[in-house]
């Protein structure tokens, strides 16, 4: 029974979150924009990088945009999980929060409500991505499976992820605060990783921090599905990497959180 309430709780705020989404077109607008502004500009910029001798054999692929569409989805997974904290943040701001400290519900299904909305805004996101990539020219090398595969990992990516900008929000009950951690943290990560370029090229002191950056593990996943197809030990290292982050991020989170509102 316990459970069930706990379900209705999570759906309820859940519906809260999309609808608050719909009732902001322009926040919707620059969400749809953004991936088409990463694949432009990026693979516009950097696509000579495919004509390099050893990219292909390093990636089974010499497109530098069917490569690149696994930062686009990091990216995108990042910015999406950035504002889940920025969410939280102005729900204290404005009160909510204070209710939702009286009311008779479990305090976790806040949290999770909000963690579901944005693991769906991410999965839409990404279903823009492979949208654009293939009016690109990208192929899905694993096919439908793949793709849904892709989606998954995207949300369980997004839903942990989104527990580091949750830990600084609930810390710091500031927005500017909580970007500025949230930025600091994506942007470096993602360029000291496999998702703009493959290990092989990178520096031997950019491999060494590659090789320990979660982003590696998912870009690769993505990368296979798209360029290899079902590779699954990539696959396995993905999931890894979404657990131990997940359990760090969202274990604190959840902690903080409980703390906070109770």
């Amino acid at each position: 029974m316990k459970m069930m309430e706990m379900l209705s709780e999570v759906i309820a705020i859940f519906s809260r979150w999309n609808k608050k989404l719909l009732r902001q077109p322009i926040l919707i607008f620059f969400n749809l924009i953004q991936p088409l502004v990463w694949f432009l500009l990026f693979t516009q910029a950097f696509s000579a990088i495919g004509n390099i001798p050893s990219f292909k054999l390093l990636t089974g692929t010499s497109s530098y945009i069917t490569f690149f569409t696994a930062a686009v989805i990091i990216q995108t997974i990042a910015s999406s999980a950035l504002n889940t904290g920025i969410g939280l943040v102005n729900d204290f701001d404005s009160g909510f929060m204070d209710k939702m400290r009286v009311a008779p519900i479990n305090k976790s299904s806040i949290l999770f409500g909000r963690l579901f909305s944005s693991a769906l805004t991410t999965v839409i996101q990404v279903a823009i991505i492979l949208v654009i990539g293939l009016a690109l020219g990208v192929n899905i090398a694993s096919g439908i499976v793949g793709a849904i595969i892709i989606f998954i990992l995207a949300a369980l990516f997004g839903i942990a992820w989104s527990g580091i900008s949750l830990f600084v929000a609930l810390n710091t009950k500031n927005v500017e605060t909580t970007l500025s951690v949230g930025l600091l943290t994506t942007f470096p990560l993602l360029f000291l990783s496999a998702s703009v370029m493959p290990i092989g090229l990178l520096p031997s002191w950019v491999q060494q921090v590659a090789n320990v950056n979660p982003f590696t593990y998912i870009a690769e996943a993505f990368q296979s599905l798209i360029i290899n197809g079902l590779v699954w030990q990539k696959i396995e290292y993905a999931l890894i990497a979404i657990f131990i982050v997940g359990v760090l991020s969202l274990g604190a989170s959840i902690l903080l959180f409980r703390r906070k509102v109770s």
